[in-house]
């Protein structure tokens, strides 16, 4: 699989071509994933399921002043091509002319409004493509963004795998901006993306899943030079060029021996332990023994909550060691900071 074109930018097509049903690609701004994509489906006559986060996103990729298709169309030289904006049906579309028909190749929807959607079959859909799937930091998130993309992906996908049918595949496109969104957290990606950006790897076959981040991308090597990123902040730097995830400090990550610790509680996955000469805690997937146990549901984690609200201090302290940044992410959902 090739991961970057000989013009520097991302090589979608090799990407989508691998056949992984599932595939997540967070990459720096401007390397060509998203109009990569539609190209290449476009091209092949793929008919998708574009999904934003909201509908207000969705709706700006059914009109013809600012749908992504846009730039793709002039390049391809299609001059006869419209949208149907999404109504109250919860989708809109957006088609080219053929002869005297208008051929759909996208249905466009919002993955906080597809539950909605009603009287249309996706059957003739193989392809969705989920664009902007981490949300940036003044973007709202919508709850449980995870669970809500597995439940639009059944819904297309349905039982066509027990028909013999190959699965629909899910692709992911955004910026590196949180490694503890919603969506790696649902689909186990969030160790695998630590790893990678420890060792330096740029993707990694996950059983039917394929992770790509990449971090060597040419494209992103001749934008430092330019006039924007010698004058914004280097945070956004580091995200837009050099594909960080801004957003997570891996300060307090740091693994620890558990025989210098007791274990006072578990909380969902997570077990809580306190070292026994000084005050610091460590959070673990290893599971101690104790009587102190809360469920991951509603309730039990609205009483964890209320029952060790000191704990909420003490990471903001400093107090506090992860085994890893999963652990992060998922302490930092359990107390719903």
């Amino acid at each position: 699989m090739n991961l970057y074109l000989e013009s520097g930018y991302l090589d979608m097509e090799s990407i989508i071509e691998s056949g992984y049903p599932f595939i997540f690609v967070p990459a720096a701004r401007g390397t060509g994933k998203t109009y990569g994509t539609l190209k290449h489906h476009l091209q092949k006559g793929n008919k998708i399921l574009l999904i934003r986060r909201t509908k207000t996103e969705a709706e700006l990729q059914a009109k013809v002043e600012s749908t992504a298709y846009k730039t793709v169309f002039d390049d391809l030289g299609i001059d006869e091509w419209g949208c149907t904006p999404c109504g109250s049906a919860g989708y809109g579309t957006v088609q080219i002319r053929q002869g005297d028909e208008d051929i759909i190749v996208a249905y466009v929807s919002a993955l906080n409004t597809f539950a909605n959607i009603r009287g249309i079959d996706f059957s003739d859909v193989d392809y969705i493509v989920f664009d902007e799937f981490i949300a940036e930091p003044h973007v709202r998130k919508i709850k449980n963004e995870g669970m809500a993309l597995a439940n639009l992906y059944e819904s297309v996908n349905r039982n066509r795998e027990l028909k013999g049918r190959p699965p629909v595949q899910l692709l992911c496109l955004a910026n590196s901006v949180n490694m503890a969104n919603d969506t790696f957290m649902y689909f186990n990606l969030i160790e695998s993306a630590e790893r990678m950006l420890q060792e330096g790897i740029e993707w990694m076959e996950l059983g039917n899943k394929l992770l790509i981040i990449p971090q060597h991308s040419p494209i992103s090597e001749q934008k430092a030079e330019t006039a924007l990123y010698k004058a914004v902040a280097n945070e956004f730097s580091e995200m837009a060029i050099k594909n960080k995830f801004i957003l997570n400090d891996f300060t307090y990550v740091q693994r620890r021996s558990l025989a210098e610790y007791n274990c006072i509680y578990i909380v969902g996955d997570l077990c809580m332990y306190q070292h026994k000469s000084r005050q610091e805690f460590y959070v673990s997937f290893s599971k101690g023994k104790t009587k102190e146990i809360y469920t991951n549901g509603y309730a039990d984690l609205q009483r964890f909550r209320r029952e060790r609200w000191r704990f909420a201090g003490y990471y903001l302290d400093g107090l506090i060691r992860f085994e890893n940044y999963r652990a992060v992410a998922l302490w930092e959902k359990y107390f719903a900071l």
